[in-house]
């Protein structure tokens, strides 16, 4: 055996390109970017599918029609009745109970959805509930609101110590 003989053992990887390393490497200077122009420099060669060289965009140039609702709906956290009865101590579901007892988030609509046997009455206030909340609640005796008002946690009300220092003059 000769060193001419040795092969090398195919692993299954691509070896790295080194650029910029001599003129000898094939590589080297402009790195294989060629010169001047857009692709030689960083950040680069826009390569999304919907950019076409600075020409006019097709999306662009189609005409827009119709409405989109997208910016003006409206998404409910969902809660659902029996464990909003189980995780809410007294007998008012409002968003500010809801919020404290950890089932829903503070700044955002909720609605809630579910069967469950209601005993007791209840005052339910909230975005929306459902019809199946709605004749359970109302059928055990209790009431239901409905408000378009998103709670908002309370912020800490300011001390009279924290006054400002006097500036001086």
């Amino acid at each position: 055996m000769s060193l001419n003989d040795i092969t090398s053992v195919d692993t299954g990887r691509q070896v790295r390109k080194r650029v910029g390393r001599g003129i000898g490497s094939g590589l080297g200077k402009t790195a294989g970017r060629g010169s001047k122009g857009e692709g030689s420099r960083t950040g680069g060669k826009n390569r999304t599918p919907l950019f076409e060289g600075g020409q006019f965009p097709f999306w662009m140039r189609l005409p827009k029609r119709g409405f989109s609702n997208h910016g003006h709906k409206v998404v409910f956290q969902t809660v659902d009745l029996a464990r909003a009865l189980a995780r809410v101590s007294g007998k008012e579901i409002s968003l500010a109970t809801l919020i404290k007892a950890g089932l829903a988030n503070a700044g955002e609509a909720v609605k809630i959805v579910g069967k469950a046997e209601v005993k007791g009455k209840y005052t339910v206030a909230v975005n929306r509930v459902s019809a199946s909340v709605r004749s359970a609640i109302e059928a055990a005796g209790g009431s239901v609101v409905e408000s378009d008002r998103v709670a908002v946690e309370a912020k800490p009300e300011a001390k009279s110590d924290d006054k400002k220092p006097a500036g001086k003059k």
